[in-house]
């Protein structure tokens, strides 16, 4: 049996150092950890809400996950559990705890706690049932995703997202169809409630082009759409992931017109076709973002959704004249942390993304035939 851990290391631990554990005795040394957190002089509340899994194939993004879900942890208390998947290093396997604590007055603070699990070699297979052992009973699971999905090994990845409520994934990250492809499978044939990083990120646009078709005038001519332009940020290279976004956006907007399916990379509403255009503009922070939207109607009719690059506000305009909205639309730009936060507040899935997956699969496809 393993010798138990020293007080002034679980000090450390609570303190948010990382406790080098072995992978056998980590729920002995999160008891360990919190008896001793529970003896300092400054009042520490334990607490989760989530099972969040965060999964990596590198150090950098096992650092970035790490970083990032210890300032989740702060707004949707969680057992975060980190885990890097090493298939190509020798069979190794290592792992650590350490707390993530917040102020919340009065010297008060809420801790969360985070396991790291990093897995070489055959050892990885192990990897699913030590995460299904770690998790809380009785609440929900959430798995983070982190890069593109794997298509090449199913019976890994089957275990994993088996058990999930929820699978966040950033499809900026996507690097081909079939990372898309498999999303939608998964909404479609189980109970795992898909959310993706770049739907989230479109929210504020859907809201401003929601606005721009609120008054009377401009209700009926949200069927009469003739062509959709988007132009996004460009970047150094051609990636499959950068024009997910403006599909997404696609996908959406071509549902509200009427039943729409995407055939060679054409979208067909209850009024016709829907001629669309991907434009690749100056380049951003992020490459594939979205700038501006134009629509053109039945008629003629213009329609233009612009974000001001130093307000980050949203400007929709008909025809030239900008149209006055009783909210401020700002694009948010958004870091990881922010729209995790926001999918993890979210009590139920997303229904109309798991519903316009499939056509949205289905314009990535034909685009890139």
């Amino acid at each position: 049996m393993a010798a138990a851990v020293k007080d002034d290391d679980l000090r450390k631990a609570a303190a948010g150092a990382d406790l080098p554990v072995n992978y056998a005795e980590i729920d002995r040394a999160l008891s360990e950890l919190w008896r001793s957190a529970s003896e300092d002089e400054n009042a520490i509340t334990r607490a989760a809400l989530w099972n969040v899994v965060a999964h990596t194939d590198s150090t950098a993004n096992h650092a970035i996950a790490s970083e990032t879900l210890g300032r989740v942890s702060a707004a949707v208390p969680q057992r975060s559990i980190v885990i890097r998947s090493e298939p190509g290093s020798p069979p190794e396997m290592s792992s650590w705890i350490s707390a993530n604590c917040h102020l919340v007055g009065a010297g008060k603070q809420v801790c969360s706690e985070e396991i790291a699990v990093v897995a070489g070699g055959d050892r990885v297979r192990r990897i699913a049932p030590l995460v299904s052992a770690l998790l809380i009973p009785d609440m929900p699971l959430a798995i983070w995703w982190l890069g593109d999905l794997p298509n090449e090994d199913a019976e890994y990845v089957h275990a994993l997202f088996d058990p999930a409520d929820r699978l966040i994934v950033d499809s900026a990250d996507f690097d081909r169809v079939e990372d898309l492809e498999l999303l939608a499978k998964i909404a479609e044939s189980t109970s795992t409630a898909p959310a993706d990083l770049n739907w989230v990120r479109l929210e504020e646009w859907r809201m401003a082009t929601a606005s721009l078709f609120d008054p009377q005038s401009m209700r009926s001519e949200i069927g009469r759409i003739r062509r959709i332009g988007l132009t996004v940020a460009g970047g150094e290279r051609d990636f499959f992931g950068d024009r997910i976004e403006p599909l997404l956006y696609l996908s959406w907007f071509s549902s509200l017109a009427g039943p729409a399916f995407g055939e060679g990379g054409r979208i067909r509403s209850s009024d016709g076709v829907i001629d669309h255009e991907i434009i690749v503009g100056a380049p951003a922070s992020r490459a594939g973002t979205l700038l501006s939207i134009d629509i053109e109607l039945a008629g003629g009719t213009m329609a233009t959704i612009s974000r001001d690059p130093a307000s980050e506000v949203l400007n929709a305009r008909v025809n030239g004249i900008e149209q006055r909205s009783q909210t401020v639309t700002r694009a948010r730009a958004g870091g990881t942390a922010e729209l995790i936060v926001r999918q993890l507040k979210r009590p139920e899935g997303d229904p109309i993304f798991r519903r316009i997956l499939p056509l949205t699969s289905s314009l990535a496809r034909g685009s890139a035939a």
